[in-house]
């Protein structure tokens, strides 16, 4: 069970990109309820819904009408596909983090595929810092 958290969380993590690739100041997150129903935060082992990551790919990205729903096309497919792989019980815990590995690199693929260079540039930015995040929480 706990690797099954720890997929589900990597994958949270690289997909969103959001969790921690920008760092908002801690006087925005006063007074948040993190249990709000259907707030798009996630939780802990919990993915954020695609409304929430769109709107934060939106922000930081700065995302056109046309990019917006490309992404959350992109990121609703993936989050069945991934809800799918976890709840295959037949597989060992190192195909579904292969699994969970291969649509995480397609969905950030496919969401390249639509952002200019500029944009490009950003997506890339967060991403490596997600990945420095992550290896600095696995030690």
């Amino acid at each position: 069970m706990r690797s099954i958290r720890s997929i589900l969380f990597l994958f949270t993590l690289i997909l969103s990109l959001a969790a921690f690739a920008v760092q908002a100041p801690a006087s925005q997150h006063e007074g948040r309820q993190s249990d709000e129903p259907n707030s798009g935060h996630a939780k802990r082992g919990h993915m954020p819904n695609a409304d929430a990551q769109v709107k934060h790919f939106t922000e930081v990205l700065n995302l056109t009408d046309n990019q917006q729903t490309a992404v959350k096309a992109i990121l609703e497919d993936t989050h069945k596909q991934a809800e799918a792989v976890l709840a295959d019980k037949s597989l060992s815990p190192e195909d579904r983090k292969a699994k969970m590995s291969t649509l995480h690199e397609s969905a950030h693929a496919k969401m390249r595929d639509i952002l200019n260079d500029e944009q490009k540039k950003k997506f890339d930015d967060m991403r490596t810092r997600m990945e420095q995040h992550m290896h600095e929480n696995n030690k």
